[in-house]
């Protein structure tokens, strides 16, 4: 049984490790599609295609009389904080450089420990010491620099959309899947005002990597999120998201939009130091489903 356990959340961790792989793949078409459209409206249509995308299993359960309509709720709620983020996440960096951007996006690891934390009434001390391996590894990866302007306050505010949105779905990811996923991109659509009055001007390559972002990056990577969340805790794969930047490194230089240089290898070292500590903790742990 114990071994069990332990297949279970080695099995929700790689698939926290799937969501990160397709997220980090995400970074140059997130940059791209900016360069060309607003952030509501690169909110808007990325959940727009996401919604469409999955939509067919929707109906086709709604004519079944199958449809779950509270997971549908619950995914609503999720995506208000998901697609909130997303908006805020853009519009800052648009102000401030990636590097910037993703460290502070990464402080939201923060806001799941201490929720967790104060949730649980517990929190060891090499939760905290993975915690503090992981800031200073994302700090020195991505070098962020600047003082702090309209740009760092935006993005640091989509830290509390993504800390909210993993605590719900660690809450709620045991909903029927079809159903939560629906909901968590259909929030988005709420965006189509604000779209439409600051103007919709697409092209065929920004469509393109919106299609992209919205089936592979919403869809598949949510996917893999709600389910490795229903075996691991938020604290936990909060640390995971953190692979993220490294991973948006990775393909960076693999596709040679950036140079590799000593910084990266420590910084990205240091969080994949604190990723090992958090997976020990993990399976040590005698839960085997999250701590909500």
């Amino acid at each position: 049984m114990q071994k069990h356990r332990v297949y279970v959340k080695l099995a929700g961790i790689l698939s926290l490790i799937m969501t990160n792989v397709l997220w980090g793949t995400s970074f140059v078409f997130i940059k791209l599609s900016m360069n060309e459209i607003n952030p509501f409206t690169y909110t808007f249509m990325r959940t727009l295609v996401a919604t469409l995308a999955i939509s067919p299993i929707t109906i086709f359960k709604l004519m079944r009389r199958r449809l779950h309509i509270t997971s549908l709720t619950r995914g609503l709620l999720v995506g208000f904080a998901y697609s909130t983020g997303l908006c805020l996440q853009a519009a800052g960096t648009a102000y401030i450089d990636p590097s910037t951007s993703a460290f502070i996006t990464g402080l939201s690891t923060i806001h799941v420990h201490l929720y967790s934390a104060i949730a649980n009434r517990k929190y060891t001390k090499f939760d905290l010491l993975s915690l503090l391996i992981a800031i200073l590894g994302l700090f020195v990866l991505t070098s962020p620099a600047g003082g702090l302007g309209v740009g760092d306050l935006l993005v640091f505010s989509a830290t509390f959309a993504w800390a909210a949105q993993v605590i719900l779905i660690s809450k709620h990811g045991k909903s029927s899947m079809i159903e939560f996923l629906t909901g968590t991109f259909a929030a988005g659509l709420f965006f189509a005002p604000l779209s439409l009055f600051s103007g919709i001007n697409i092209n065929t390559s920004t469509l393109l990597y919106l299609l992209y972002l919205g089936i592979v990056c919403s869809i598949g990577a949510t996917f893999f999120q709600v389910l490795g969340q229903r075996y691991i805790s938020a604290s936990t794969a909060a640390l995971l998201f953190l692979l993220e930047p490294v991973l948006a490194t990775f393909f960076s230089i693999i596709m040679g939009l950036e140079e590799l240089s000593i910084h990266k290898v420590i910084g990205g070292g240091l969080i994949l130091l604190s990723l090992y500590l958090a997976t020990v903790i993990e399976l040590r742990k005698d839960k085997s489903t999250s701590e909500f």
